[in-house]
């Protein structure tokens, strides 16, 4: 039985979602974009005057003519730039993509898949004289190798995207030599060009693959798409217009918003595993009553009916082990996600409405990273009465656990006062 529901989940993608339109592309769960400080930009208030909102949206809507399960930044890229092409008073790209976000066409993710996408083609091959050829060992390992690099567009780069193709082309040679150094792939790259194995056009392509890091990417528009799907077919949104501001703030220290490193860091199994583990939570803060009881040859001895904050704080202990045990899961290969993450999870597929989000969010003060765990604590029982009443009456509520939840995951604990095994309820 398992087996075939992973085989469905492995089929969903294919289910129709929009095929041979950007559905599924545009902004439904962000609020305030990530971007939004460009929408302020001169350059971008400029290009507005000669391209409105409307024009922009059919001009991206025109670009999917054709019924597909291919969705590739490449190509959008090239088919929005030759769209604009025929605006002589409109090129920019970037602008362009900045007011289909302005305008919800298009998420934040999208805008920044797209904008990397622009840097890898906009990126030019360093000058390089034929030295960097002696790197090369004239062998048979070096002539697969070389085989390998002029069949990039007839065997890897044909009715592919470029990234895809990148990364297979990589895959295989390091087939054919294990951990290839970067200046070994320059150099072959170079060669192919010098004895006419490849054009210049294709050079161009290797180089612009390579100088980038493609192979290393974490997410490109087609899985990011792909991921949208199943998630959409499995966990279809009640309130498809719901945006919240806290999933497209920008991480501390990343060049990222919280949902785009949730697409960036985890598959869509992944993104409804750290959910269910959210939706437990709720459940648990729901329930009439939590008891303890101890048996002796089969029979009830003693049953301890918890107290209502007592309930909350096995709810909160129970969370902290199906955290830890994350981990241990093998669709997590030992990875453990963060508290932030599992929110972030939770908003996506549903299970917290964006209200819920942004009442937490709206706590300011402990997101400040200066106070200390007992400061937060504080801050939390002293906003605990008020907050409570958005869902549950006092002494508990989902509000109140979410809080604590980002208070704990907030805080950086020394490892000698990091005592307790969350694996362990008690």
């Amino acid at each position: 039985m398992i087996k075939y529901l992973f085989l469905f989940i492995l089929l969903i993608p294919s289910i129709s979602f929009g095929q041979g339109t950007p559905m599924g592309l545009e902004n439904s769960r962000e609020g305030l974009s990530y971007y939004s400080k460009k929408f302020k930009k001169r350059s971008f208030l400029k290009f507005k005057e000669h391209l409105s909102a409307t024009e922009a949206s059919k001009i991206f809507k025109g670009l999917f003519k054709t019924e597909s399960n291919q969705v590739c930044a490449y190509t959008l890229n090239d088919e929005i730039m030759g769209a604009l092409k025929k605006r002589s008073s409109a090129k920019h790209l970037n602008n362009f993509v900045y007011l289909l976000r302005e305008n919800n066409d298009i998420d934040d993710v999208v805008v920044g898949l797209l904008l990397k996408t622009r840097k890898v083609q906009e990126t030019e091959p360093v000058e390089k004289d034929e030295d960097g050829i002696a790197w090369l060992a004239n062998n048979e390992e070096t002539e697969k190798l070389l085989k390998a690099v002029a069949s990039f567009e007839s065997r890897f780069l044909k009715n592919t995207c470029f990234d895809e193709a990148y990364q297979r082309y990589v895959s295989e040679l390091n087939r054919i030599k294990k951990s290839l150094d970067p200046l070994i792939i320059e150099a072959l790259h170079l060669e192919a060009l010098k004895s006419g194995r490849i054009t210049y056009p294709t050079y161009r392509l290797l180089e612009q693959g390579r100088l980038n890091s493609v192979e290393k990417a974490p997410l490109s528009l087609q899985s990011y798409w792909d991921k949208l799907r199943s998630l959409r077919v499995q966990y279809p949104l009640e309130r498809k217009l719901e945006r919240s501001d806290f999933v497209s703030q920008k991480i501390p220290k990343l060049k990222m918003s919280r949902r785009q490193k949730l697409y960036e860091s985890y598959s869509d199994l992944q993104i409804i595993l750290m959910a269910n583990v959210i939706k437990k939570l709720r459940a648990r803060l729901e329930y009439d009553a939590v008891q303890i009881s101890g048996y002796r040859d089969g029979e009830i001895q003693e049953t301890i009916l918890l107290e209502p904050m007592e309930r909350f704080r096995f709810a909160i202990k129970a969370l902290r082990k199906e955290m830890s045990l994350l981990s241990l899961n093998t669709f997590f290969n030992g990875r453990s996600p963060d508290y932030i993450d599992l929110m972030v999870a939770s908003y996506e597929v549903g299970i917290i409405p964006a209200s819920e989000l942004e009442a937490v969010a709206s706590l300011e003060e402990i997101w400040n990273p200066k106070k200390t765990f007992w400061d937060k604590a504080g801050i939390w029982i002293r906003t605990f009465s008020s907050v409570a009443t958005i869902v549950i009456p006092p002494p508990y509520g989902f509000i109140p656990a979410l809080v604590l939840v980002v208070i704990e995951g907030t805080v950086v604990k020394k490892k000698n006062q990091n005592t307790d095994d969350p694996t362990s309820m008690f």
